[in-house]
């Protein structure tokens, strides 16, 4: 107990005070219950009573603050030699406890090392077992890739033979479509470049009739055209443009533009207002011929 007070400052605090309590309530009850000095006594001895009174009670407190230790001493040291019979009976219980478990972990592993012996002892058979029927399978494999090889071989051979076989029936046939073909283009080009050469005579001949027929129209137009110019007055001798003139169906003139000018702004202006007054003109020599450049030279 006393441990306990020990460990416990305010117990102890505590404790202490209820003591001094008791101890100043004892001695108020032995004054009161002290028998009232004599009338003519006087205060010295009065004074004396007390301090004996106090002193004993202080006596008595301390023999049984004295007794009151040696008892919690007793008791601690009976707690303790309690405690250490309790420690030492928990360690007897806990080496017992682990002889056994340790005793279970041999049997255990004594077990499982059997049981393991035995695993590996039917895996060992059953290892040898796979290795024979591999052994089996890898050397029906190889008789099997074996003969198949052989027979892809012959194989090979004989479409090899029949290969070279069609190619050289191939190449004689492919040699004489290709000779067949050579005449055939042979025949085929000298066909194309006579009509090659017919067709440019032809279009040769267009040409020229065309040309004729373009000049025979520029002069008409130059006609037409020039009937309808109003010389501006800035205008000096020599100037020519090039107009260049669009038509719709019926020979009505859509656009005049100058495309080349002659260096003075009022003569190209003057052109292309005469080649405007002029429509519609009449058809061109080719029909499909919609636009063209038109010298316009009132004095050529």
């Amino acid at each position: 107990m006393l441990k306990e007070l020990l460990k416990n400052p305010r117990a102890l605090t505590y404790a202490v005070l209820v003591h001094a309590v008791l101890l100043l309530l004892l001695v108020m009850s032995l004054r009161w219950n002290s028998k009232p000095p004599p009338l003519q006594s006087n205060g010295e001895i009065v004074q004396a009573v007390v301090i004996d009174e106090a002193k004993l009670l202080a006596e008595r407190e301390r023999k049984r603050q004295e007794e009151q230790s040696k008892r919690d001493q007793e008791e601690a040291k009976r707690q303790a030699e309690l405690e250490k019979q309790r420690v030492e009976e928990q360690r007897r219980r806990e080496a017992q406890e682990a002889v056994q478990k340790k005793k279970q972990q041999e049997a255990e592993q004594q077990r499982q090392a059997k049981i393991k012996a035995a695993k590996e002892a039917k895996d060992l058979k059953r290892a040898e077992e796979q290795k024979r029927l591999a052994e089996q399978r890898a050397k029906r494999k190889m008789e099997e890739e074996r003969r198949k090889t052989e027979e892809a071989q012959r194989q090979a051979a004989e479409e090899q033979r029949k290969a070279e076989e069609q190619r050289k029936a191939d190449e004689a046939r492919r040699k004489r479509e290709n000779e067949d073909l050579l005449k055939q283009q042979l025949a085929q080009e000298e066909q194309q470049r006579a009509e090659q050469a017919q067709a440019q005579a032809q279009a040769e001949q267009r040409q020229r009739e065309l040309a004729s027929k373009m000049k025979q129209y520029a002069l008409r137009l130059k006609n037409i055209v020039d009937r309808n110019w109003i010389r501006p007055p800035s205008a000096r001798a020599g100037l020519i443009c090039t107009v260049h003139v669009r038509l719709i169906p019926g020979g009505e003139v859509k656009e005049a533009r100058t495309v080349r000018s002659s260096g003075d702004p009022a003569f190209d202006r003057s052109a292309e207002t005469a080649v405007l007054k002029s429509s519609p003109l009449p058809p061109p020599p080719d029909p499909s011929l919609r636009e063209f450049d038109f010298l316009f030279n009132p004095e050529g």
